[in-house]
């Protein structure tokens, strides 16, 4: 019982922080912001977190892993790192469409959690051994991926956007790594087959 009121505790400071940070940045706010936005005591959140950056970390750790989990569930069978790549990056940005506050928080603090940095450096180089990808190096590639994926989220927090957006943007980003045209139409069109048979 009590670690499960523990955990709701934390998610409750996490949840209210994912909000004051994607309204006001992660320097700016202040711990009484997140009391406040929390509603819980001062005691209360320094039972949990010790300050600011312990919170944006908690934060950012939380709210990435889970996509990532959900993603990994959703991808379910899928071996190849090429279908794997497009299929977590069309997810990752129909989640930002989706969810405005998840996507200003990710578009304004920069690091990625572990398990995201893993994941993606896994299936740019399995790509790459497969001859499928192209680049110099993963560090690179993985900059391409992240950097791109973050200016489309950027985009959508400002613009209204065609539907076809998201996958505009990972058709890019295919094309960026190497994929060959054709096989890039193919693994999108099989990538957007398999998400509307599974919602």
């Amino acid at each position: 019982m009590a670690r499960e009121r523990r955990e709701r505790m934390e998610a409750r400071i996490v949840e209210a922080a994912l909000n004051v940070f994607a309204e006001r940045g992660p320097d700016a706010p202040v711990i009484d912001d997140f009391i406040s936005a929390a509603g819980v005591a001062r005691g209360t959140f320094y039972r949990y977190f010790q300050n600011t950056e312990q919170l944006l970390e908690a934060t950012t750790m939380r709210l990435q892993d889970d996509l990532m989990v959900a993603i990994e569930a959703e991808m379910l069978g899928l071996d190849d790192p090429v279908d794997r790549l497009a299929t977590g990056s069309l997810l990752w940005l129909r989640k930002a469409q989706s969810d405005p506050a998840w996507c200003a928080f990710t578009v304004r603090v920069k690091p990625q959690s572990a398990l995201v940095e893993q994941t993606l450096l896994a299936d740019l180089r399995g790509g790459k051994r497969a001859g499928d990808f192209s680049f110099a190096s993963p560090q690179t590639a993985r900059d391409l991926v992240v950097g791109t994926i973050r200016e489309g989220m950027s985009r959508m927090m400002v613009e209204r956007l065609p539907r076809t957006y998201a996958v505009d943007v990972v058709r890019m980003l295919l094309r960026g790594l190497g994929l060959s045209f054709v096989k890039t139409d193919a693994v999108l069109a099989a990538c957007i087959a398999k998400l509307q048979r599974s919602t």
